[in-house]
C-alpha cells in the first residue's frame, strides 16, 4: 500500500455533497482524480519535450493518434 499523509482541504459544500452522492470514499475519489491529473501533466511535458526535439506533430500523426485512441486502428492506415 502506498504511503499516505492526512491533509485538510476546503471544498464548496455543494461539491462535497455531490462527491458523497457518487462515492463512499471521497479521499480515494479525489486521489484518483489527482493521479489522473498528474499523469496528464507528465504526458504533456513529455509531448512538449518530444516536439521541442523533433518538431510539431503533423496533421497525419495527430489523426493517426486520434484513431488509435478511439480504437479504430484500421482507419488510420487508410489515411
Amino acid at each position: 500500500m502506498a504511503k499516505t499523509k492526512k491533509v485538510t482541504i476546503t471544498l464548496p459544500v455543494e461539491l462535497l455533497e455531490s462527491l458523497k452522492s457518487h462515492t463512499d470514499n471521497v479521499s480515494g475519489y479525489l486521489t484518483e482524480l489527482a493521479e489522473r491529473a498528474e499523469r496528464r501533466r507528465l504526458l504533456r511535458e513529455e509531448l512538449d519535450r518530444y516536439q521541442g526535439e523533433f518538431g510539431a506533430f503533423t496533421e497525419a500523426e495527430l489523426a493517426e493518434a486520434q484513431s488509435l485512441l478511439r480504437g479504430s486502428e484500421g482507419s488510420a492506415s487508410a489515411a
